[in-house]
């Protein structure tokens, strides 16, 4: 973790012990939570992108990009640039996902 980011988290703490020391406890949860909601609208928008891309890749090579993922990752797919691709986005769409499921978690704890 880089200094900047260390400042941003210490800073962040100290407003947040500040806003509970002062009773702000429901409105601190309700803010985090909104702020937790916009981040997963922009991932889930982010995945809904991608699903776009894949479609001219799917269209294409007649598989699922699921199915296209695995046999890749197995080694059943040669070096094409266009798989190399195609790769990626899913790889950002497996991120993404899982980003969303821990934000999900963290507004239903």
């Amino acid at each position: 973790m880089n200094k900047a980011n260390q400042n941003l988290i210490i800073n962040s703490r100290r407003k947040i012990d500040i806003l509970l020391s002062f009773g702000a406890d429901k409105e601190l949860d309700t803010s985090l939570n909104k702020l937790i909601v916009f981040q997963i609208a922009k991932y889930r928008s982010n995945i809904e992108q991608l699903q776009l891309e894949f479609k001219s890749f799917e269209d294409r090579y007649k598989m699922s990009s699921e199915d296209f993922y695995n046999k890749f990752e197995s080694g059943k797919h040669g070096d094409d640039a266009d798989f190399f691709e195609w790769a990626g986005l899913y790889e950002n769409h497996l991120l993404y996902s899982d980003i969303i499921e821990s934000l999900e978690d963290a507004i239903n704890r």
